[in-house]
């Protein structure tokens, strides 16, 4: 009989949190009280990344920066190539088992596609839906080096149905970083074990601290 069980994940039996801190003004840097702790050891992955994190009440703030060349973006697959996929639910509903308005899939790229570095990807499969935001209101600064690369990304609240970190201060967030020839790198659920895409209840989760530290 437990043969024909899959095999598990250590982080599968306990919920991943880490702290998003309140950023005031200016840009978002790669200084370490923001950063994101990894959770590739304990989904079995190679880390090539670092991913910081902050909020205020008008947006959200993402710095991804890759320790890897950037190569190529995916020719009509964007997995098999360089990009960056965020996973952000307002409400953190863990209980609900399929896509809701409350949830984000936001991808950005290293280079323009169609005009743009980043859009908004959301796909659901009921009518509790919300428009999808226009690339244009979303900011992506790229930095792209000899050996490695950065984006810089900054999501207004605009973008975010349900946002409202005074009534609901946690998010539900996970991310999925692509790389040109290799597996990608994940934060709480892996692709291997679900469609991440698909089930916001296996996020790990993000609590909005107010006070700047």
């Amino acid at each position: 009989m437990f043969e024909e069980l899959p095999s598990l994940c250590p982080v599968q039996f306990f919920g991943i949190s880490a702290d998003c801190l309140f950023l005031g003004k200016g840009a978002l840097k790669a200084d370490k009280q923001y950063l994101i702790s990894t959770t590739s050891d304990l989904l079995n992955e190679e880390p090539f990344s670092d991913v910081y994190a902050a909020w205020n009440f008008e947006k959200l703030f993402f710095l991804i920066d890759v320790h890897l060349p950037f190569q190529h973006l995916g020719n009509g697959d964007l997995r098999s190539g360089d990009s960056v996929e965020l996973f952000i639910d307002t409400r953190d509903l863990k209980s609900k088992g399929t896509i809701s308005r409350f949830c984000h899939h936001f991808v950005f790229y290293p280079a323009e596609v169609q005009g743009f570095y980043g859009r908004e990807a959301t796909r659901f499969r009921n009518e509790d839906v919300h428009r999808l935001c226009h690339p244009e209101d979303l900011n992506v600064v790229p930095k792209i080096k000899a050996k490695s690369y950065s984006l810089g990304i900054e999501i207004p609240a605009q973008c975010l149905t349900g946002f409202d970190p005074m009534s609901f201060p946690r998010l539900g967030f996970t991310y999925r970083i692509n790389r040109a020839g290799g597996s990608p790198q994940h934060f709480a659920v892996s692709s291997e074990e679900f469609v991440i895409e698909q089930h916001p209840a296996t996020w790990g989760t993000l609590k909005l601290i107010e006070q700047e530290r």
